[in-house]
Order: structure tokens, then C-alpha cells, then sequence
């Protein structure tokens, strides 16, 4: 009778307080739809050749939530879509299939831990914009947060009756920091490494230290720097990037208007016959994608372009305001110089994007963004490209 004993205890400990005290608690089990709809279109231009491609992707989002808020839940959202996309000189392309973004369990004690398929999405993305299958434990002592995450993209199939939609097979493991040292501003360390020795692909470990917060009323920065090490074809990786920017806000004025300068540089291989490689990589794992003030997500490297950073130097500046509680508006501009091409640095381009979100209710959300470049010296990026997309959103 002593395990019996035993099994009741730890169930008993593992009961949360409000439970015990008997509060109310969310049901047992929650079902949330959602509605969306994607279109895309981009385009790119060299000398006479025009090559184009568009895509509409509807979809039904599908998020069940089981004893949240409980010391022991469970949580999935499976998407349901048709995709159609059209390439210049080719048939058009249909795909019809249920995906599993995540699905996972969730122990919510000392140490969160979550098992299973779940996404993971650091400040401004610049690391990790992914759903990843493995495990996630995060200790929150104060205001201190730590996260050790294990697994890979894709590890098993991510949808639905077919089993070759599995992802790179690369195995990560991660720390990431983060201390709330002030005031709404905040400093974290991270390390991640990304390990593909398995099929002879070498391994990356990223480190770095990254910093964001408000300075002053109506100041808000962000400060990114990061190294790149490991072996990757043969070669050893010594490359370095950084990001930096600030957005001045006028809260007072009707408009909201702001004004956002950045600079972003990833360095570059001078000497490829060396065994050294110095240019910079980013995980892998990141989206690069945030927000300058407003309502709706933007690349922030540039729609149509849409780098990694990598070889690459690009001055940001912005402008953007918010009329209303419903729209917001965001004109950016992106100047881009390689940092080693033939003869030292050469001028890559320059790009314009136009960013809205409107927001005419609780549960509607409609995004959209158009970007154009411009190339610039040498034949790396094409002479002209156009990126658009409208997002529409509707939660029930």
C-alpha cells in the first residue's frame, strides 16, 4: 500500500493553488477557429527576363486548449488549407493538406517544461521564429528568465498523411538569458547550436548578447550583436553581426507619428581559399520580421529583398504613423552595401517598402505590405523586384 500512498501524495502536491482554493479556472477543454487568408505576389527582373510568382492560400486554424491554466495542460493548433500558386510559364500548383504547427504537453510548476511540437519566437525574431519538436524548459526566478530548449524543425512529419514533409533533420540545443535590469529595459545572452554532423553538414554555434527596452518616454531600442563559430564544409566559421536602432515616438500628437533609424551589418569572407569562413550566419531559425510602432509585422531587412544577414551592411529608416485606434501606416527605406565583393564594398541596392494594419475590430485583422528594390553594382541581387502581400485575419 506504500506506492498507492505515494501516487496520491504526488498528485496531490501537483494540484495547482487555485484549484485548491477553489477558484474558477477556464473548462476543461476550449476550442478556438480561425479564419485566414494569404496573398502573395513577387516578382524579379533581369535585363529582359521577367520572372513572377502569386499565391493565394486560405486556411482554417484550429486551436484546442486542454486544462489550461492547470499544472498539467495540453495545447494543439492545426491548420487546414488549400494553397494555389502561380509561376510565370508553369502549370499552376495546388496544394490541399491539414499541417500541425504545434502540439504539446505542458507541466507549469517550479520549471515550465513543454514536450511535443511547440513555437518558440525570440524579441524582434532574430534568432528563433519556429515550431520546433523537442522538449523547452523555462525558469523564471524574479525578474530573471532562462530558456534551455532541445530538438529539431520537423523532427516528425508536419502534415498530415505525408510522412516526406519532415524538416532539415539539423539537432539544436539552446540557452537564452534574459534580465529585466531596469526599468523596461531588458539584456539577454544567448547560445545556439545547430548540429548536422549526422549527414556531414558540420555544426554552427551562434552566441551573442542582445539588449531592448525605453530609454526615455517615447524612446524605444533595440541592440543586437552575435557570432557565428563551428565547421561547416570543411571550413571553420569566424563571423560576426550586429543590429542597432531606436524609434522615437510623439504619443501627444493626433497622429502618433514616429521616426526609426537602424543599422544592421553581418560580415563578410575576403579570402575564401583560407579554410576560414568569416561571413556571418544567422541561425537559421530566425524570421528576421517585427514591428517599428505599428499595427502589422514587417520584414525589417526589406520585403522584396528579404536577406539574411549575411555579407551585408543595410541603413534603415522609417517613418510611420497611427491615425486611430484602427490603422496604422509605416513607409520604410532600405539602403544595402555588400561589405566583400570584387574590388571591396559595392552598393547592392535600395528598397521602399509601404506597411499597413487595420484593425476595425477586436477579431478582424488585415496586414499588408508591398516592397520594391532596386539593384544596385555587380549581378548578386536581381536589377528590380517586387514583394506584395495582404494578410486577413478573423478569430471567433
Amino acid at each position: 500500500m506504500v506506492l498507492p500512498r505515494r501516487l496520491l501524495l504526488a498528485a496531490a502536491l501537483s494540484i495547482p493553488a487555485p484549484l485548491l482554493a477553489g477558484e474558477d479556472l477556464p473548462p476543461l477543454m476550449e476550442f478556438r477557429p480561425l479564419l485566414k487568408v494569404d496573398l502573395a505576389y513577387e516578382r524579379e527582373t533581369e535585363e529582359d527576363d521577367r520572372a513572377g510568382e502569386a499565391g493565394v492560400k486560405p486556411l482554417v486554424r484550429l486551436i484546442a486548449e486542454v486544462a489550461s491554466e492547470r499544472t498539467w495542460s495540453g495545447f494543439t493548433e492545426i491548420d487546414l488549407f488549400s494553397e494555389r500558386i502561380w509561376e510565370r510559364g508553369e502549370d499552376r500548383a495546388t496544394t490541399n493538406t491539414a499541417r500541425i504547427n504545434q502540439a504539446y504537453l505542458r507541466y507549469d510548476g517550479a520549471v515550465e517544461l513543454r514536450v511535443g511540437r511547440w513555437l518558440y519566437r525570440d524579441e524582434r525574431e532574430w534568432l528563433i521564429d519556429e515550431n520546433i519538436d523537442g522538449v523547452l524548459a523555462r525558469v523564471e526566478m524574479g525578474k530573471v528568465r532562462v530558456d534551455a530548449l532541445a530538438g529539431r524543425v520537423g523532427w516528425v512529419p508536419r502534415e498530415l498523411f505525408e510522412p516526406d514533409s519532415r524538416g532539415d533533420r539539423i539537432a539544436y540545443a539552446g540557452l537564452l538569458a534574459e534580465v529585466e535590469a531596469a526599468d523596461d529595459i531588458h539584456v539577454a545572452g544567448f547560445a545556439l547550436l545547430g548540429d548536422d554532423r549526422e549527414r556531414g553538414g558540420g555544426e554552427q554555434l551562434s552566441l551573442g548578447l542582445r539588449s531592448w527596452g525605453e530609454l526615455d518616454a517615447g524612446i524605444s531600442y533595440w541592440a543586437d550583436a552575435g557570432l557565428s563559430r563551428g565547421e561547416a564544409e570543411g571550413r571553420r566559421l569566424k563571423g560576426y553581426g550586429f543590429d542597432l536602432g531606436a524609434t522615437r515616438l510623439w504619443e501627444d500628437h493626433d497622429l502618433q507619428p514616429r521616426l526609426t533609424l537602424g543599422w544592421a551589418q553581418g560580415s563578410g569572407d575576403g579570402d575564401p581559399s583560407d579554410g576560414t569562413d568569416r561571413t556571418y550566419r544567422q541561425t537559421g531559425l530566425q524570421s528576421n520580421e517585427g514591428r517599428l510602432g505599428g499595427f502589422a509585422k514587417l520584414k525589417y531587412y526589406g520585403e522584396a529583398l528579404d536577406p539574411d544577414l549575411g555579407n551585408l551592411r543595410i541603413a534603415t529608416a522609417a517613418v510611420g504613423v497611427t491615425p486611430g485606434e484602427h490603422l496604422s501606416i509605416d513607409l520604410v527605406y532600405h539602403h544595402y552595401r555588400l561589405l566583400e565583393a570584387a574590388g571591396g564594398e559595392a552598393h547592392l541596392g535600395d528598397a521602399i517598402d509601404l506597411v499597413l494594419g487595420f484593425r476595425p475590430t477586436d477579431a478582424l485583422e488585415v496586414d499588408a505590405a508591398f516592397g520594391w528594390f532596386s539593384g544596385g553594382d555587380g549581378d548578386t541581387a536581381p536589377q528590380r523586384a517586387f514583394a506584395g502581400r495582404i494578410e486577413v485575419e478573423y478569430a471567433f
